[in-house]
């Protein structure tokens, strides 16, 4: 039986991965609008689902079982994502060929270049996948050594510590390591939100919206540019009050709203959207700049925007429907599963 979808929780998801895909499009779009406004939705945007993630941590059946699931759900989706986007690219090529057009680089150590860089163009954001589990697996480890919760957290300062400090020298680790050591704090706001009983419904639920219009000029003017992906940090409360502040708001506010079908839609099935929407912007971008003579701007980018999402819709069904098991839908290792 599947677990009974939190409506709020995946509206949440849809509001980031929204504004993932918009910054990808155009990184100052947000800026048109208000000129900080970039940084104040970054310090939220990618730790909301980290926090998301830390809600709905579980030990499970022990750390072979835990691995497997997290395995099915972050690592098998992001080598998927990674190869869909190289047979993208082989098309490409193959269509350029019988047109006589330049072709473009198709060598197979471009399915590699995620494995050891920190930047590859089709697949961008999958950097996040990475993080992700090595996230989980870190808290994992520490939750299962670590009993009291005061240890735990102190052992969660000391990890951001860690990772601010490779951040500001420059130290970068293998496989979005450092990345992880950053974000750690973000995914165990999520449990200890869970753990405090923060999801039941409360009295209280009502003031959220009024919560986050108070904290939002603060959150507003305050912000710095931050970017998890490359280690641009600001000070180290910065990067942690101001994303706790803006999570938590945006948790009280979206608890009371009602269901909405197409918006939960996108959140339930984010993971998607985050593994393909790169390959579908980019090319709905070059045909408007180069077939349609447009020029970036924030017509531009409103276009692409709402011509990716609504590809995403038939994307979604066709993957979930005919590759469930590379999705996050199905289970890809069966429960048995050793290391």
């Amino acid at each position: 039986m599947s677990r009974q979808r939190i409506a709020y929780i995946d509206f949440m998801k849809c509001l980031c991965i929204m504004l993932i895909v918009m910054y990808h499009i155009d990184h100052e779009f947000f800026n048109y609008l208000a000129p900080n406004l970039n940084n104040a939705l970054q310090s939220f945007r990618l730790p909301m689902y980290y926090f998301i993630s830390g809600i709905f941590f579980k030990l499970y059946g022990g750390f072979a079982d835990f691995t497997r699931r997290k395995v099915n759900n972050i690592l098998v989706p992001f080598v998927f994502f990674v190869v869909l986007a190289y047979g993208v690219q082989l098309a490409e090529y193959g269509v350029r060929c019988l047109m006589g057009a330049e072709p473009i680089d198709i060598s197979p150590v471009h399915l590699l270049e995620p494995f050891y860089l920190r930047y590859w163009p089709m697949t961008t954001p999958l950097w996040f996948l990475l993080s992700l589990f090595w996230v989980n697996i870190i808290f994992y480890v520490l939750h299962r050594c670590i009993r009291p919760v005061w240890a735990l957290l102190i052992a969660t300062v000391m990890i951001s510590v860690a990772g601010c400090w490779l951040g500001n020298h420059r130290v970068e680790l293998p496989l979005m390591l450092d990345t992880s050591l950053v974000a750690f704090p973000y995914f165990v706001l999520g449990w200890g939100m869970k753990r405090l009983g923060a999801l039941e419904p409360s009295r209280y639920d009502k003031w959220g919206v009024l919560v986050l219009a108070l904290v939002a000029l603060p959150i507003y003017y305050l912000s710095e540019f931050m970017n998890l992906h490359f280690m641009i940090l600001p000070a180290y409360w910065k990067l942690y009050a101001l994303p706790f502040v803006a999570i938590l708001a945006l948790f009280w506010a979206c608890k009371p709203l009602p269901r909405i079908p197409v918006m939960c839609h996108y959140g339930r099935y984010s993971l998607i959207i985050l593994g393909t929407h790169m390959v579908v912007m980019q090319y709905i971008r070059s045909w408007f700049i180069l077939r349609g003579g447009m020029q970036p701007g924030v017509d531009l980018s409103l276009i692409v925007f709402a011509l990716t999402i609504l590809i995403m819709w038939p994307v979604i069904a066709s993957l979930k429907t005919y590759a469930p098991r590379f999705t996050a839908q199905e289970p890809f290792f069966k429960p048995g599963w050793k290391l």
